[in-house]
């Protein structure tokens, strides 16, 4: 998320205060940015104020959500925010792995990731007050976002806090240095027929990554190599009509959001589709998503071979050709693929094609 106002901050504290109040332009992310800190590290100035930090072991807090009742909850990455609305519930935690799958708060969670854990009040003139549980990595980057709604029990948040309050409630974290990326092998070195070999024997979309892991390779590097028959790069244009098309057809899609600890997900249709500026929104009343068109370096169709048939996914990549945001029908496990969404994604538009039509 960007904002092209600039403040004038010297010091986290002045800069927390201020956007607390509402007397900040931007986003939080953004003012910690023009500071040079990680977003975690500007909401931690507000501890002992309007910030209580938690020292929660994951597995009592999770499943604790629920007594909540409704709440808005919160993904993003740098080219992406995705928001729903709903309650926990059906939830399992297995050493550093989540599971939520109470529909429309679905999340795959990498407690590994989960570095610091802060519930936050502001209130401002745009947006009133505001409550929520934040959780930050342990580089500062935000992780996954809580937020009260109007039918959330504030009470049982209030308890929470209190059962999760860390004894020390001085302001400021200690964040580390980006974890480094993955190495890989050179596109040289990739045996890449006995990875077409492989990924055509997939049986199940859940073997994707180990595949991957497996031969070495970066997820855009696959794709890369695998060639047409699994991976085909799509026009710039292409989000916008997959996600038009859907919206007109009423597909029952899956888009899934993530970061290096949470992953979201939406299921079901998808209804009002707004441009604004270089973002392109989703603005139904339980699923909102704001993505930045000017993110999406490249975006693949992609082939994943199951029992049942084939899933067909949408992929979209930044610059760094870091995936940000997936996009399929929804299918329930066993089923084979909606033929209408499959359908839908193999319409459209290829970058090859596209290329070719200016050059003539």
């Amino acid at each position: 998320m960007t904002d092209n106002n600039s403040n004038n901050f010297t010091t986290a504290t002045e800069a927390w205060t201020a956007f607390a109040v509402g007397e900040a332009k931007g986003y939080a992310v953004d003012i910690a940015a023009e500071l040079g800190l990680s977003e975690g590290e500007l909401v931690a100035a507000g501890i002992g104020t309007n910030v209580v930090r938690l020292d929660a072991d994951w597995g009592d807090f999770i499943p604790r959500l629920e007594e909540l009742g409704q709440v808005k909850i919160l993904t993003r990455n740098p080219s992406v925010v995705h928001e729903k609305i709903g309650t926990f519930g059906k939830i399992s935690i297995n050493g550093e792995m989540g599971l939520v799958l109470n529909h429309d708060v679905d999340l795959r969670l990498f407690l590994g990731h989960w570095g610091h854990a802060f519930a936050v009040e502001t209130d401002n003139p745009r947006a009133g007050r505001r409550r929520s549980f934040q959780i930050f990595d342990h580089d500062g980057r935000a992780v996954h976002k809580i937020f009260l709604t109007d039918q959330s029990d504030e009470a049982a948040y209030d308890k929470l806090i209190g059962d999760f309050k860390a004894d020390t409630q001085l302001p400021g974290i200690e964040v580390l240095p980006p974890l480094p990326k993955a190495v890989t092998l050179p596109d040289q070195d990739v045996d890449v027929e006995n990875l077409r070999a492989h990924w055509r024997r997939m049986t199940d979309v859940h073997q994707y990554h180990g595949m991957l892991k497996d031969f070495n390779v970066g997820r855009q590097q696959g794709m890369r190599l695998a060639g047409p028959e699994f991976a085909e790069r799509l026009s710039a244009d292409a989000l916008k009509t997959l996600l038009e098309k859907a919206s007109e057809s009423g597909i029952s899609i899956m888009v899934f959001v993530g970061n290096s600890g949470a992953i979201q997900i939406h299921t079901g249709p998808i209804k009002t589709i707004r441009e604004m500026g270089d973002w392109i929104n989703i603005m139904d009343p339980t699923f909102t998503l704001h993505l930045r068109m000017d993110q999406v370096f490249e975006a693949w169709i992609v082939r994943k071979p199951i029992r049942e048939g084939m899933v067909t996914t949408i992929e979209l990549y930044d610059r760094d050709l870091n995936n940000f945001a997936i996009f399929c029908g929804e299918r329930k496990r066993k089923d084979p693929e909606n033929p209408d969404w499959q359908k839908l994604a193999e319409s459209l538009p290829r970058l090859e094609n596209t290329m070719a039509a200016v050059a003539e």
